[in-house]
């Protein structure tokens, strides 16, 4: 997809969409549907909806989400783009209409200029392995790179669900849960500046946990509850918890931990018969001997080789990066086993199982979709469940009870947490050529003075990215800016380049390369604005917002 998706978003979305989608055989509210079908290791087939909406023919061309973010001046565009995954129930059924109500699994809406609204992200409290909050923010992140947007903006959104995922990655991190993606705050409440909502942020996670425990003890109810669940998880972390950031992130990382290894356990950790528990391994080989021409001791051989590479591979690479491909622990074996095929059949035989106290599993890579091998300790495992069944409450049930009965009284007191507030994505042009031997630019349109006066007077809208040849002529840049404003914005449906450059003309027999930098801001003249159109700004033309 990368190597065809090499212009403007306005550009790679067609592409996109020719090549990626089809169109389906109905359509919502006139507008036309295409579908793509992706592929979760979890989920199995999934689709990825793509509803074109032209200004031309919408009830509502102009975009309130546009206004929000301080984007209200942008000239409106002649199409934009809504990305949707439904929820899986509504998998196998026609999209019936763009409602930014529906509680789908991902709504994003993209303008044909590179900026967008990342509308919903739902999977909050959904147990399903692919479509958690994470990972459906990991696909829609990778989308928008792919298809080169410029601008995505994110609401923190008066949802409580929405609240409660960043507030509590807020007190784990330090930071918002939109900043994992790259995403910076742009605004919110009035008189919130960005460093505040930091400040505060960081506040609330500083809350040490003995003060805590003191100051609920007479006052309230859930306290022994609260007593024991710290006291609980400080013995199994094995190092010192103080404040409630310490608390949160090691619920959040075994969290994680246990909800991939449950997954795995289903998927992986059975024998042919369909158990869920690592098997043991002698039962291990055992099951092996019985439709293979090698004997047991040879099998045994070539496990304890395998187990000694992902014991080396562990002690280089550490917990967090102890998986290593098929291929990788195959050449590995090798060295020392001269049987290729007996190492082949054992590397596909292990699924889950036990020995010396260590769990060894294979799974597939969600993204290379890979078979990797990995090892843990068998007491680390089973240690996170353990804290589980200690409390009789699963860890996700855990950090919710922390949060409405720890996190949410110092919330009350900062009220403007629970506020709505903006951040912001940006994908920078690239200042040097590409791979694809292309120059991004952004071409700006500088009015004349007299439609500066009278039809153009609030700030100036961003400039629109072309992507050209850097051998071609500036003539020709002229001609390829024109097309892009054209193609983009409705009130220069007939606009017409009449120059490179702003005051000083720049002539169009020079080339571009050299002439002026890759990612370089240039400005154009001409004429031909369609001020008679009502369709001009985003906000309507409310100038007291932009």
């Amino acid at each position: 997809m990368k190597k065809t998706l090499a212009g403007a978003f306005r550009d790679n979305v067609r592409v996109f969409l020719q090549n990626f989608a089809e169109i389906e055989e109905y359509t919502v509210g006139e507008m036309t549907v295409w579908s793509t079908l992706l592929f979760s290791q979890d989920e199995g087939v999934f689709p990825l909806y793509t509803v074109e909406e032209t200004a031309e023919s919408s009830p509502d061309p102009f975009c309130n989400h546009c206004e929000a973010a301080g984007w209200g001046h942008h000239f409106v565009c002649q199409r934009k783009y809504h990305f949707i995954i439904p929820e899986k129930e509504n998998w196998n059924l026609p999209l019936d209409e763009i409602d930014e109500t529906h509680c789908h699994y991902l709504y994003g809406l993209i303008h044909c200029n590179g900026y967008g609204h990342l509308i919903r992200v739902n999977g909050l409290k959904n147990n399903s392995n692919f479509f958690s909050a994470d990972d459906t923010m990991e696909f829609w992140d990778r989308l928008c790179t792919v298809l080169k947007s410029r601008y995505i903006s994110a609401r923190h959104v008066s949802r409580k669900e929405a609240i409660e995922l960043s507030l509590i990655h807020g007190a784990a991190y330090g930071k918002s849960w939109f900043e994992k993606w790259g995403y910076k705050f742009s605004g919110g409440s009035p008189g919130i500046t960005e460093q505040k909502y930091g400040e505060t942020i960081q506040s609330l996670g500083s809350l040490n946990l003995d003060s805590i425990v003191a100051d609920l003890k007479n006052r309230s109810r859930n306290m022994k509850r609260i007593k024991e669940m710290i006291d609980v998880y400080r013995k199994f972390s094995g190092k010192p918890l103080f404040t409630i950031t310490d608390l949160l992130r090691l619920m959040l990382v075994f969290e994680s931990r246990v909800q991939k290894d449950v997954s795995n356990a289903c998927k992986y950790g059975g024998s042919e018969t369909g158990e869920s528990s690592p098997m043991g391994f002698e039962k291990f080989v055992d099951s092996m001997t019985k439709d293979c021409r090698w004997p047991s001791r040879r099998l045994e051989n070539v496990l304890y080789v395998i187990v000694g590479l992902l014991k080396e591979h562990r002690a280089k690479n550490g917990e967090s990066g102890n998986a290593i491909s098929r291929q990788e622990l195959r050449d590995g074996a090798r060295k020392s086993i001269g049987d290729t095929g007996l190492i082949d059949y054992v590397l596909k035989s292990i699924k889950c199982f036990t020995i010396d106290n260590l769990i060894i599993r294979r799974a597939i890579n969600p993204y290379s979709k890979l078979a990797e091998f990995n090892i843990r300790d068998q007491e680390a495992s089973n240690g996170a469940t353990s804290v589980r069944l200690r409390l009789g409450l699963s860890l996700s049930r855990d950090i919710r009870f922390l949060y409405e009965n720890v996190l949410s009284e110092y919330i009350e007191s900062h009220f403007f947490l629970t506020n709505n507030y903006h951040f912001v994505k940006e994908w920078t042009i690239k200042r040097e050529i590409t791979k694809n031997n292309k120059m991004e630019l952004t071409c700006k349109v500088l009015p004349s003075f007299d439609e500066m006066e009278t039809e153009l007077t609030r700030r100036l809208p961003p400039g629109e990215m072309v992507v050209v040849d850097p051998w071609i002529t500036i003539g020709e840049l002229r001609v390829a800016a024109q097309w892009a404003l054209r193609d983009t914005y409705c009130v220069m449906d007939e606009f017409e380049v009449t120059q490179i450059g702003g005051l000083r003309r720049i002539e169009d027999e020079k080339v571009v390369y050299g002439t002026v930098g890759p990612g370089s801001e240039v400005w154009v003249r001409g004429r031909g604005f369609d001020f008679s159109t009502v369709i001009r700004y985003e906000d309507e033309g409310r100038k007291s917002r932009g």
